[in-house]
């Protein structure tokens, strides 16, 4: 297990003193349930993830509507599979939902999103077992791995993390946390990306149907990205549409061939519309609106255009910067919402070189389109 303590990731004080617990039933799985980059999970990255735990910690510590005394969860991993100490051993969480959630079970948060990253790897599952098994050797947690949403009305966990929940919360190799019965092990893709997305109401990825599929796979074979197949393009995805749409990526200039990971060969919004030349699946009835001028957009300012900003960073997933209740529509442009524009703008590639977080005429039309 690699254990990073508090001190290790810089964690603040507690506004007031943590509440003991002497035990609890068990352990809750939670996610950040907003936009986690894919490249998060690159190896290099690895170096950021204690950045990322004090932003958390920060904005929980801000969030006074909640008044939490610290971070929320007893202990967090990243992809990588470090378990990050949060609240810790024999103290209450304050991520469940409500005081009696929250004397029940411990809570751990995996670094994971409800767009980008959104699918754990297995170093993030090995972590989680890890943490699971800290909390009962040294917190007298119980033998109950739950999500979430298992207690409190959330989508939390993210339906992948809470598949893996619910298959027993094993090791990729099948071994399950101590105290456990039951549960099989997560199926591997031997090294292939096997998850889905969806873009415009359409799934992409492995196991997706439709003719939307095999649209895909014939803008690959025409583009020349089409030599892992044995027979041609089909309406249902496979691991040859993955290794093909990976051979796209990579031409495009993306790196990480890894799952989850630019390159893993699932498609995002970007590559897709670039392949195809336009995003298939459900039509939008409302025209861009007009830009309203850079003049909307000041800090601590309000604007009836920031509602309509918030909408499309909402809709599009770029939600990580908040007050600690989730991003929330309004009319206010705040460094919160300055942040998430800058997240749109650093993923988008027309946008990269420039992520400063003020809209332009540019992002407005690509946020909203």
């Amino acid at each position: 297990m690699q254990l990073i303590t508090r001190s290790a990731w810089g964690a603040r004080p507690p506004r007031y003193d943590l509440a003991y617990i002497a035990r609890t039933d068990g352990v809750k799985i939670h996610y950040e349930g907003t936009y986690v980059p894919k490249s998060l999970a690159a190896e290099a990255a690895h170096s950021t993830c204690a950045g990322r735990v004090r932003d958390i910690q920060a904005a929980h510590l801000a969030n006074r509507a909640e008044n939490y005394s610290d971070i929320a969860y007893n202990a967090l991993v990243c992809p990588h599979g470090a378990v990050f100490e949060g609240r810790g051993l024999h103290r209450k969480t304050g991520a469940n939902g409500n005081s009696a959630l929250n004397s029940a079970h411990y809570a751990v948060c995996a670094m994971l999103g409800a767009s980008g990253l959104v699918v754990p790897t297995d170093a993030m599952l090995d972590g989680l077992v890890d943490a699971i098994g800290w909390l009962r050797t040294g917190g007298a947690a119980g033998a109950e791995v739950r999500g979430h949403r298992d207690g409190y009305a959330t989508a939390c966990p993210g339906e992948p993390l809470y598949g893996w929940v619910r298959a027993g919360a094993v090791r990729p190799d099948g071994d399950r946390p101590q105290g456990d019965t039951g549960g099989t092990p997560v199926p591997s893709g031997g090294g292939v990306a096997r998850y889905r997305v969806t873009i415009n109401g359409l799934e992409y990825g492995y196991g997706a149907e439709g003719a939307h599929v095999t649209a895909v796979g014939e803008a690959l074979v025409d583009g020349g990205f089409g030599r892992h197949y044995r027979v041609g393009p089909g309406p249902r995805w496979s691991d040859a549409d993955t290794r093909n749409y990976q051979l796209f990526q990579l031409a495009m200039g993306y790196t990480g061939t890894a799952p989850h990971q630019d390159a893993d060969g699932v498609p995002g919004p970007v590559s897709l519309h670039q392949l195809l030349g336009k995003l298939p699946g459900k039509k939008r009835t409302a025209a861009v609106p007009p830009f309203p001028g850079r003049s909307a957009f000041v800090l601590g300012r309000s604007n009836p255009a920031v509602v309509t900003l918030d909408g499309g960073l909402i809709r599009r997933g770029f939600t990580r910067h908040h007050d600690g209740d989730g991003y929330q529509p309004g009319p206010q442009f705040t460094t919160h919402t300055k942040a998430n524009v800058a997240d749109f703008q650093r993923a988008t590639p027309a946008l990269a070189g420039d992520p400063d977080g003020y809209p332009g005429p540019l992002t407005w039309r690509l946020l909203l389109s």
